[in-house]
């Protein structure tokens, strides 16, 4: 696997009292390519045990966080998928498959619509030095739900383990829709021939900024053979909590798009900031979500387009995951596309990081320690 090279910058700090996660050895250690990361293990336990957090006195060193187990917890039989959470009964699981949609972030497509109605949603460096969202339906769906925009070949290992999703998408070049349709997405492409069965032109910032669907009419196309998405993440069990390094802030640089995640102990989610500005939906108010993931990505050259990034997200990884207030270090890996992220302490994978259950937003920034940024 070719890598990204690795920065040795010297964090920069924008705003007060800013943590820097001590990553650089679990980083450089990372960017050395292959399937595997060597000596990880060695390298995760270093970034736990150095993690800093800043306060009035000082740096600190902060301990490992840790998951404590209740006495007499039992994994439940039933769980939303894509979310984790409990349920009573299979029956409770709708009958679809999973759903990705490509929402572009720029200001002329702002605000956005279904950001908070998604189960997942992945934020992935594109060109132009911009970021894209791919927004995952499940257990609910949103009307409508846009902008909906071009896809990338990345948008393939990283969608994959959803078992065969449907992929609303408003077409690519002839390289990447070549992929797409040679893959195990479902293409759903304004531009594959389906047009106003799928889409809608609203006039909202104009073409190609304004092109929506909703997530039922996109639902109503899936093939017969359809599946049922498994889980791609692991949920903390009933009895489970986590304790460990608090974290109320966190900020991450993703090219030119500054990221910012605000705790709000009230409700138990994170509201998300960007480029100074709350991050607004269009129906449902502020960006949130229950978990932010960090997964550190090499990016390489497009395979058809050179211009445009990849994250290579079949490998390993360093990882950072923000919880109920709390930050927890380790390693993401998967072994192919198909296979769902493996959390984990270290490389081995023998122990998860377990998720909340509820929404997720994974975070996919370059693998740098720079660009990510924490306080408590």
């Amino acid at each position: 696997m070719s890598t990204f090279p690795c920065s040795t910058s010297t964090i920069r700090r924008r705003m007060p009292a800013l943590a820097v996660l001590a990553v650089g050895g679990l980083l450089a250690t990372a960017c050395g390519g292959g399937d595997a990361i060597e000596d990880v293990q060695d390298a995760v336990e270093s970034v736990v045990d150095e993690v800093t957090s800043t306060t009035t006195g000082g740096t600190s060193t902060a301990s490992a966080p840790t998951t404590t187990v209740a006495e007499g917890f039992e994994e439940p039989a039933h769980r939303m998928p894509l979310t984790g959470e409990p349920l009573d009964s299979a029956d409770e699981i709708p009958d679809r498959p999973a759903l990705a949609v490509k929402m572009p972030n720029n200001s002329q497509a702002m605000p956005q619509t279904g950001l908070n109605e998604s189960d997942i949603v992945f934020e992935e460096i594109i060109n132009d030095r911009i970021t894209r969202f791919a927004a995952v339906f499940h257990s609910q769906g949103s009307d409508p739900v846009g902008p909906i925009r071009s896809g990338r070949a990345q948008d393939i290992d990283l969608l994959s383990s959803l078992n065969s999703p449907l992929f609303a998408w408003s077409g690519g070049n002839a390289g990447v829709t070549r992929l797409v349709d040679s893959s195990s997405l479902v293409s759903l492409s304004y531009v594959g021939g389906y047009g106003k069965s799928y889409f809608r032109r609203d006039g909202r910032g104009g073409s190609p900024h304004n092109l929506f669907s909703d997530t039922d009419t996109l639902w109503s196309h899936a093939p017969e053979d359809f599946e049922v998405p498994t889980p791609i993440f692991p949920y903390l069990r009933p009895g489970e909590t986590i304790e460990g390094d608090k974290a109320s802030i966190l900020e991450v640089t993703m090219d030119s798009i500054d990221v910012r995640w605000e705790y709000d102990a009230a409700t138990s989610r994170y509201l998300r900031w960007q480029d100074g500005e709350e991050h607004m939906s269009e129906l449902t108010g502020q960006v949130w979500t229950d978990n932010v993931v960090v997964m550190f990505m090499n990016y390489v050259s497009g395979v058809v387009d050179a211009r445009s990034p990849e994250a290579q997200s079949v490998g390993s990884g360093p990882l950072l995951v923000f919880s109920g207030g709390t930050v927890r270090a380790g390693v993401w890996s998967r072994p192919d596309n198909t296979a769902p992220f493996t959390l984990a302490t270290d490389e081995s994978g023998a122990e998860p990081i377990r998720l909340e259950p509820g929404r997720t937003w994974v975070e996919l920034p370059r693998n740098d320690p720079a660009n990510v940024q924490y306080v408590s």
